[in-house]
């Protein structure tokens, strides 16, 4: 009697292509957009609905992680960006972060100041929005708040969603769970709502610039009164903070990172299928 023949092992076909980086970066580009849109149109109009800024902000980031993170990671933050390419940079999981970087920064500026404007165009043109104030950012806040603690309002803000977005996405020995968009819209709206007292609470470089560019476009249709605070001050709470907030994430998710690794070296996320 004849042996059965052993039938060969193939491996399944993947039938997924690598996104290239001029499409990463173009959903980088429109998930901002989106963001900023959204934001602008609660800040001016929707929360006559009863709906706040923060729960509208986590929401939309909820839709885009399951939109757009399996291509360019969903980041749409200046800030995520910066403790996400820091990572890939120190971990050697990311080569070309010098590269997309400053890139993924560039198209988030540049889709979330259209986003923004189109936003206020729609409702201040269309007298939905009467314009008389500014949206509540630096340099218009009130003259008894410190930026200083605004900067690090913004910066704790930062530092502990982006570590959540770490210890979610780039935990080495954790797979990719269904429910991950949802903490991560949860982390960004407890960090919105925890800061926005003392900061406006932007907790986005992008969106932040993106509010100032309204409030430039509201002042050239109803003259505000001269802004408390510089432009500098801007930069210091809504970019510097958040920068500083980054980096320490990421040297904190190192640390946990490389005391519960057997080998740190050659190190490769579960995510990303190698593991």
């Amino acid at each position: 009697m004849s042996e059965p023949l052993e039938t060969e092992k193939k491996e399944p076909i993947s039938n997924t292509v690598e996104p290239t980086l001029p499409l990463k970066l173009a959903c980088e580009c429109v998930g901002t957009f989106g963001l900023c849109y959204t934001v602008v149109m609660t800040a001016t109009v929707g929360e006559g609905s009863g709906v706040p800024v923060p729960v509208c902000a986590a929401f939309y980031l909820i839709l885009m992680v399951y939109a757009i993170g399996s291509v360019s990671g969903c980041h749409i933050n200046p800030g995520v960006s910066t403790a996400v390419f820091l990572w890939g940079a120190v971990s050697g999981t990311n080569k070309n972060w010098m590269v997309e970087y400053p890139l993924y920064v560039l198209v988030q500026l540049i889709g979330g100041i259209v986003g923004g404007l189109i936003a206020i165009v729609l409702t201040y043109e269309g007298n939905l929005f009467d314009g008389t104030e500014p949206i509540g950012i630096y340099p218009y806040r009130d003259q008894s708040e410190s930026p200083g603690l605004a900067l690090v309002g913004e910066m704790l803000a930062i530092f502990f969603f982006t570590l959540t977005i770490l210890r979610v996405c780039c935990d080495h020995d954790k797979p990719p769970m269904d429910t991950d968009g949802i903490v991560i819209g949860i982390a960004l709206m407890t960090a919105i709502v925890g800061t926005a007292v003392i900061s406006g609470g932007a907790v986005n470089p992008a969106v932040a610039t993106s509010l100032r560019v309204v409030d430039y476009y509201l002042d050239g249709e109803m003259s505000f009164a001269d802004p408390n605070y510089s432009e500098g001050d801007f930069f210091l709470v809504y970019w510097v903070g958040p920068i500083i907030g980054a980096f320490l994430s990421c040297m904190l998710h190192y640390l946990i990172e490389s005391a519960t690794s057997i080998e740190f070296t050659g190190y490769e996320f579960l995510h990303d299928g190698r593991a």
